[in-house]
């Protein structure tokens, strides 16, 4: 995992050339949003609302509890980011699917909005049930 500053939505460095564990230290300055990426073998399904588009609609009912149980935040929009252990074997990468729900692996990156560091809430994060 790393963390990073984005200014806007554009990152101010870099950040696939920053090693693992290079973490963000502070408060996030004014202007500014801490991006994290996750670890490898982790994910974030990034859930939107824009407008009309509200990816909670295409969410299965099937799915809900989990993704109450692990650790999950709202967004700016009021979506939700929730973060997961996979568990799975087949190969992830960042998707988006058209439905507003995306798909982040340690390939990219989602906005963290909670005031806590990341670390503090990684034992948060449950393994995917497939």
């Amino acid at each position: 995992m790393k963390s990073f500053l984005l200014r806007g939505k554009k990152p101010i460095i870099k950040w696939g050339m920053l090693p693992n564990e290079t973490y963000f230290e502070g408060n996030t300055p004014e202007g500014f949003s801490l991006a994290v990426v996750p670890s490898e073998g982790y994910i974030v399904v990034d859930v939107d609302r824009h407008g009309d588009e509200d990816g909670f609609n295409h969410i299965p009912f099937s799915l809900e509890e989990e993704l109450k149980n692990t650790l999950n935040y709202s967004t700016k929009n009021n979506g939700s980011h929730f973060w997961f252990k996979y568990t799975g074997n087949k190969p992830l990468g960042n998707k988006a699917s058209g439905k507003s729900i995306d798909l982040r692996t340690h390939r990219g990156y989602v906005v963290w909005y909670p005031e806590v560091d990341v670390r503090s809430v990684m034992h948060l994060v449950n393994n995917t049930s497939e």
